[in-house]
């Protein structure tokens, strides 16, 4: 039995007008990493993003399902936005033409029937119905049909996997950055336990898992399974191999030795880690190694920080959201000043953006891109307290896209002004979890002295350092450039820092 198959994952699209999704691509690299990884006969495409064009697809789905023979088995897999009226949207589909630059149901029937595949699988991790931020066109017009968008598709040797009924929305959940069906999917079919999984058998699993996940977020989301395979199909336990660790190399569990170039590991591209290692000729320093190593923040494991001033926070804050970017996840900064967002945004510009990485900011002022933010079309973004507050709470589809969120200067939660906005906003992310909104959090504090639970109630680990890579030094600079000040030892020491001849007056007294 040889097995052909297409993979389908599109998150990004050319049309600014059609929102993006997060965990598309990664549904289905997923799949076609752990069927590729797993069996020997198998002929896979794996389409996402701008490569998963409409004449791409169709092309694909020809080798698939056209060119199948008797004793092939076909599996056609998409994930991506559908439309109302029964349309898969590929990476070119044009708002104004969709008729034209979308797959219907008629046009993968017809390749349906051509097919000669003893069995073809067919996955639909998208929707024809629902609201933002299910996984929907919205500009599509609504179908009049009485009928289901699946009777042409089914049939006999045919089984039909989709995310929703027709009148449902699909859902994808950021915490784990795949949609609600294709991690049910995954996780079922490689069931540690299980030798074999018939697909028949394990439709209940399947079902539930989607369900109880839907219901925990707070939406409904009812599987559709069509079986018309005798004797269903059956595959072997798929296990994760080469591919899929190169696709989620955070997936193997690794230990940093503090090179920097070691990041790559982690899926993180090498050109970042390029740009990274003039600046931190060092490498990691022993707060950020722990985070990694121990704390594991590159596995996405939410932290709090608790350090000096100068002893690397940021970087940590830093190479999580590029590990979250890699995953094609958001990432969010929470700054307490406007100038410092802005200052952050003309560091993260300059450095990452001529790498593909989009960088956006929002902080009240004229050059703001709030509305980048809300469709979603950004990587990295930078926002003060109070506009992510505002933000998050006129469009909830903004947290429903993130992976990471870093709080920078987290100890202004003790501040008696603005402390209570530092609350709010972390109160927002917290009461998220129950409708199954969990990205990463990283809190990045300077010393507050006693913790007093703020670990426990943010849901996360903490690392708590008062050790300063950079030593503090206080002293005295006078008017004739010498400065006078204590070292690490507690010793009086004179330092001329302006030579005599720097040194300008003003009138009668020095300056």
């Amino acid at each position: 039995m040889k097995i052909r198959a297409t993979f389908i994952g599109i998150n990004r699209h050319e049309h600014p007008e059609i929102r993006e999704l997060t965990g598309a691509r990664r549904d289905a690299t997923a799949l076609w990493a752990l069927f590729s990884d797993t069996l020997q006969d198998v002929d896979a495409t794996l389409l996402v993003d701008e490569e998963a064009t409409k004449a791409a697809i169709n092309y694909a789905m020809d080798v698939a399902l056209v060119d199948a023979g008797m004793d092939d088995v076909a599996i056609f897999c998409f994930s991506g936005h559908g439309t109302h009226d029964h349309r898969l949207v590929s990476y070119d589909t044009d708002c104004s033409a969709l008729a034209v630059t979308t797959t219907s149901m008629d046009e993968l029937a017809e390749r349906f029937k051509k097919s000669k595949a003893r069995a073809i699988l067919c996955i639909l991790d998208c929707c024809f119905s629902g609201g933002t931020p299910a996984k929907v066109l919205e500009q599509s017009p609504i179908s009049r049909l009485a009928e289901s968008p699946f009777d042409a598709i089914t049939g006999k040797g045919r089984i039909l996997i989709a995310a929703s009924a027709a009148h449902e929305a699909a859902w994808e959940q950021p915490g784990t950055g795949h949609g609600l069906l294709t991690k049910a999917l995954i996780d079922v079919l490689t069931d540690t336990e299980k030798a074999e999984i018939s697909l028949t058998s394990a439709v209940d699993e399947i079902t539930t898992r989607t369900r109880t996940e839907a219901e925990r977020i707070g939406v409904a989301q009812n599987p559709v399974f069509i079986n018309h395979v005798e004797g269903g199909l059956v595959f072997p336990r798929l296990v994760p191999g080469k591919r899929y660790y190169k696709a989620f190399p955070e997936r193997k569990v690794q230990v940093l030795s503090g090179a920097i170039e070691e990041l790559a590991g982690f899926g993180i591209p090498p050109e970042v880690v390029g740009k990274w290692k003039p600046r931190y000729p060092a490498g990691l320093n022993a707060l950020q190694l722990e985070a990694v190593n121990k704390h594991r923040v590159l596995l996405g494991n939410s932290l709090l920080v608790v350090a000096p001033t100068s002893s690397g926070k940021t970087l940590i804050g830093e190479i999580a959201a590029l590990r979250s970017v890699t995953d094609g996840q958001k990432a969010v900064f929470l700054l307490p000043y406007r100038a410092l967002a802005n200052e952050k945004y003309e560091d993260f510009a300059a450095l990452y953006g001529a790498l593909g990485i989009r960088v956006a900011r929002c902080t009240g002022d004229y050059s703001d891109q709030a509305a980048l933010i809300m469709s979603g079309r950004y990587d990295v973004a930078l926002l003060t307290y109070e506009m992510f507050l505002a933000v998050a709470l006129s469009s909830p589809t903004v947290l429903m896209q993130l992976g990471l969120v870093v709080v920078d200067e987290g100890q202004f939660i003790t501040d008696p002004n603005r402390g209570i906005v530092v609350e709010l906003l972390l109160t927002l992310l917290i009461r998220a979890r129950d409708q199954g909104i969990n990205p990463q959090f990283l809190v990045l504090s300077a010393v507050i002295g006693n913790v007093n639970a703020f670990d426990q109630w943010l849901g996360c680990e903490k690392l708590v350092t008062t050790e300063r890579p950079v030593p503090l030094l206080e002293g005295v600079l006078d008017r004739s450039g010498t400065y006078e000040y204590l070292d690490e030892k507690g010793e009086r020491k004179l330092e001329q820092l302006l030579p005599h001849h720097a040194i300008r007056q003003r009138k009668e007294r020095p300056s």
